[in-house]
């Protein structure tokens, strides 16, 4: 199947929902990591190790009431993994 026939919409849903779920795989393994080995061992400096990218903070007065927030995007490899393997199933799989 050609790329032509898929929407954008499925293809932005499936490299979130990868990235979303790599994130929460790696958490998860991080949190394994340190009650075996401690804190700061090789696999987690070298795979777990994230960037992270704020946007914001924005801050939105509304007189009564003011709200304020801001996104951080949190990147290693583990989410580079989930993004590629939503890439896959996006372009071979359905």
């Amino acid at each position: 199947m050609l790329l032509k026939n898929k929407p954008v919409s499925h293809l932005i849903i499936i490299l979130f929902t990868g990235m979303m779920g790599a994130n929460i795989i790696g958490e998860a393994l991080r949190s394994i990591l340190h009650f075996i080995v401690g804190e700061s061992s090789v696999v987690e400096n070298a795979l777990l190790r994230y960037v992270k990218y704020p946007i914001g903070p924005y801050t939105f007065n509304l007189w009564v009431l003011s709200f304020s927030f801001e996104i951080s995007l949190y990147f290693n490899v583990i989410t580079l993994l989930g993004f590629l393997v939503g890439w896959y199933y996006f372009r071979y799989s359905y």
